[in-house]
């Protein structure tokens, strides 16, 4: 049992009574998207060499938020490797369920103010 699920069991009276006669624990899931695992692709390092990164609808996210590097950035996407399935993060109210496309690096710097080889590439 992760502690997660013990914690929500032992302030949820109605979901320990579940668990109870039904065994069942609370779901866990990992938060996804195409963005997490462009990110999660990338060194710590290299994360941190990418500056100014901004949210847009391109990269499966409806907002402009603004972050000061990818570390950042994916620290708000993925607070955690787990969370319960209700339990909601600042992110996930962003996130276009929709949206699917696999991402490469080249989406990436085009909404980043800085990055390695920025440059070079003229």
């Amino acid at each position: 049992m992760h502690p997660k699920q013990m914690k929500h069991l032992m302030r949820r009276p109605q979901a320990m009574m579940k668990h109870q006669m039904t065994g069942q624990l609370p779901r866990m899931i990992t938060p996804r998207s195409p963005l997490i695992d462009l990110l999660e692709s990338m060194g710590p390092r290299e994360r941190l060499r990418y500056r100014g990164v901004r949210l847009n609808p391109a990269l499966g996210y409806h907002c402009g938020l603004q972050f000061h590097t990818c570390e950042q950035l994916l620290r708000w996407l993925k607070p955690e490797a787990q969370m319960l399935e209700n339990e909601s993060w600042p992110a996930e109210s962003y996130r276009d369920k929709r949206f699917n496309r696999a991402l490469n690096m080249d989406d990436l710097k085009r909404f980043c103010a800085d990055y390695p080889g920025k440059g070079a590439e003229k």
